[in-house]
């Protein structure tokens, strides 16, 4: 049997359709009803992503579009509100078999459809090809009964209302896809034009800078990265990272705009959406992939997190340890955390660059992981062939390469900052996703070029050193594992259900729960678990390496021993739970649950500050509540930020530290620049609650002189 491979499912946009009915159908009739004729005509427009839709039933400007889905044109979708409304319950609620001789109202069914028109049969294929249309998983499989191994399976037989012929049956296919495509869409597009619990567009921002400001701003020194630096301001730099992966974790929990953003963002860098070597692409559109990416969203912050802790804990044990070899256990340890969170970062930057329409997407492609069973990327041609036609991508895809090193990383860092700030058109070529992992890639380069000007970092290795590496990535192939079998879809959708009250709450109690029944314990315990058991592996590894030394009575090279046989699936859940029941019950920086109390509790006694005017408006406008409160320019948040005595280093890509003067004696916050250099939306809510965290900043904080 065949199916065509990438081609549109009707069962699976079925089955979104359904949920979207069952979720949010009444709230949809209830807006679509109030809709005005101009109202539905636009959101009927825009389920198109040309923006071009039938005029009506005869309409031929769309070639053989008016045979596939005649009804699906502006002049019926924009009369009365019945002929979507009925057609939407109709289809959410019919099984696919009955459609093909049922319409709606007691109509012509697909099959009939199709015949009426005239467009009766798909070229290329034979007499003796069927096409099945039996609900379940034969349902638009083709076959030939005359060939061998092509008979009927015994679990159709008798069927023969559900076999047609398969030049009919393509045609009904490509139909069913097209109109389930259209109808998907429809819903998410009423919702963000009609829902009032949605976050809408923010309103146009004034683009008039104070001249105060402009004054402020040209103040703002830079200030370049230092040649050197010591153990402490290495310990310091890590910190600041891991607060600032705490916080952006916290937001995900209790800001639900940011977790939708973050969400969405996963789901259209999926490696699926990338061709694979024969010009494929596993269709966007069904909503079975948002769990995947809730997963991905949630999970990925978590690791984050670990990661920067545990390279935070080894730096703090080598300010304290003098032993050699102890010392030496510690260095590889960190060489080698770091690489991972070098190598974490890169496979990032490449799924947000690779997908169609993206800035990499010709220099991509899909590739079976036979170590996974699931998806990898791959170049398909080297970055040095674009050096001379199109600068920007070559740099790129050099950070993307496999060979590159975090020190050869910098550099090209450094030239894609050079290239964009010559040429604006290239930087404004970037999506908001591809800034944003371009900035995450060049935080641990940064780092550990930081670290290197400090002491020498031991070069990566497989062997030595893997505590917490192994550990992690056995976790990743274990949550991997799961990823197939996690559906949250009752939250999720349609797309963006997670602005809607309380949804994204339960979306992540359901994750929460799914984790603790597959797994035995917590996400986050999973993490804190294996930061702690690499902590006490490094320790146990000392005691042996340090054993030997003093019975070989010199110096020998570490060289780990054989651990023991490894736990089974059904040791492993039970060691956890019985686990889990010992944990403190207060909430540690792991967690994913929604906070109950989602206001972010401060870490220093409020200031008070004599600013002009202007500083002091805009920081009203990014302490705000509200999530609508328009948006604002990143070089009118940097003056303000001058007009404090702040200055600034860059890190590299979009990521800058602000650092304080002198006088507020605290800590540098290393904040990303946003995209085309405006701060609305989530990101306002990330830069705001960051700023109250580290300085315990308020709207009150600012008075005018």
């Amino acid at each position: 049997m065949s199916k065509v491979d990438g081609a549109l499912d009707p069962q699976e946009l079925h089955y979104d359709l359904a949920r979207k009915h069952r979720n949010v159908g009444s709230k949809v009739e209830i807006i679509w009803r109030n809709f005005t004729p101009k109202q539905r005509e636009q959101a009927v427009t825009e389920t198109n992503g040309y923006g071009k839709v039938l005029k009506h039933r005869h309409d031929r400007s769309m070639g053989d579009t008016y045979h596939y889905i005649p009804e699906y044109n502006l002049r019926d979708m924009g009369s009365a509100p019945e002929h979507f409304l009925d057609m939407f319950k109709f289809r959410a609620l019919t099984p696919l078999q009955n459609q093909l001789y049922e319409g709606v109202n007691g109509g012509p069914g697909d099959r009939d459809i199709l015949e009426n028109t005239g467009f009766r049969h798909a070229a290329g294929y034979g007499p003796e090809e069927k096409t099945i249309f039996l609900d379940g998983e034969y349902y638009g499989k083709s076959f030939q009964p005359t060939t061998p191994g092509g008979r009927f399976p015994l679990a159709i037989s008798g069927a023969e209302s559900v076999i047609i012929p398969r030049s009919l049956g393509e045609l009904i296919l490509i139909r069913q896809g097209f109109l389930y495509q259209f109808l998907n869409h429809l819903v998410e597009e009423i919702l963000d034009l009609g829902s009032e619990t949605r976050v809408q567009k923010a309103k146009g921002r004034e683009d008039t800078v104070d001249k105060a400001l402009v004054t402020a701003a040209s103040q703002l020194a830079i200030q370049p990265k230092p040649l050197s630096s010591s153990l402490p301001e290495v310990r310091a730099q890590a910190m600041e990272n891991k607060a600032a992966l705490e916080d952006y974790l916290l937001l995900l929990r209790a800001e639900p705009v940011v977790l939708d953003y973050v969400v969405n963002t996963a789901y259209w860098n999926r490696a699926e959406l990338v061709p694979d070597d024969r010009g494929r692409v596993t269709p966007a559109l069904t909503d079975r992939h948002l769990s995947a990416a809730f997963f991905d969203a949630v999970t990925t912050a978590v690791k984050s997190v670990a990661i920067w802790d545990y390279i935070l804990r080894l730096l703090e044990l080598l300010e304290s340890v003098g032993d050699k070899v102890k010392r030496g256990l510690i260095m590889q340890e960190l060489s080698n955390t770091c690489h991972l969170e070098f190598r974490r970062t890169q496979d990032a930057l490449k799924r947000s660059v690779a997908p169609q329409t993206h800035v990499a997407s010709k220099a991509f492609k899909r590739m079976p992981d036979g170590s996974s069973g699931r998806s990898k990327l791959a170049m398909k041609r080297k970055p040095a062939e674009y050096t001379v036609s199109d600068p920007q991508l070559h740099y790129i895809l050099q950070l993307c390469h496999p060979d590159t090193s975090p020190a050869t990383a910098q550099q090209w860092i450094q030239k894609i900052d050079d290239h964009n700030a010559r040429y604006d058109e290239d930087r404004k070529r970037l999506r908001e996703s591809e800034v944003a992992a371009l900035g995450d890639l060049a935080v641990i380069v940064s780092f550990m070029h930081f670290t290197s000007t400090a002491f020498t970092m031991a070069p990566v290795s497989r062997k030595l050193g893997v505590l917490f590496t192994a550990r992690s990535t056995d976790l990743d192939t274990e949550l991997s594992n799961l990823k197939p079998t996690a559906d949250f879809g009752d939250h999720l959708v349609p797309m963006h259900n997670l602005l809607e009250p309380q949804v994204a709450a339960g979306a992540l109690s359901a994750l929460d729960k799914f984790i603790i029944k597959e797994t035995g314990a917590r996400l986050g315990s999973l993490y804190e678990d294996i930061v702690k058991d690499a902590l006490d592996a490094l320790e146990e590894k000392y005691v042996e390496a340090k054993a030997r030394q003093e019975k070989a009575g010199k110096k020998t090279t570490y060289v780990p021993l054989p651990g023991g046989p490894p736990l089974s699936t059904g040791e492993r859940l039970a060691h956890r739970k019985a686990k889990e029941k010992t944990r403190p019950a207060q909430a540690s920086v792991y967690t994913i649950s929604a906070p109950e109390n989602p206001e972010v509790v401060i870490t220093e006694a409020e200031q008070q500050f004599q600013v002009k005017s202007a500083t002091a408006s805009l920081f009203g406008t990014l302490f705000s509540r509200s999530e609508a409160h328009g948006s604002l320019l990143w070089t009118s948040f940097e003056a303000a930020m001058a007009d404090l005595g702040f200055s600034v280093t860059p890190k590299g890509g979009s990521v800058f530290t602000f650092n304080p003067p002198d006088s507020m004696n605290s800590r540098p916050i290393t904040l990303h620049r946003p995209h085309v250099s405006e701060i609305e939306g989530y990101k306002l809510l990330i830069i705001a609650r960051r700023l109250q965290r580290v300085y315990g900043w308020s709207a009150r904080s600012f008075v005018v002189t």
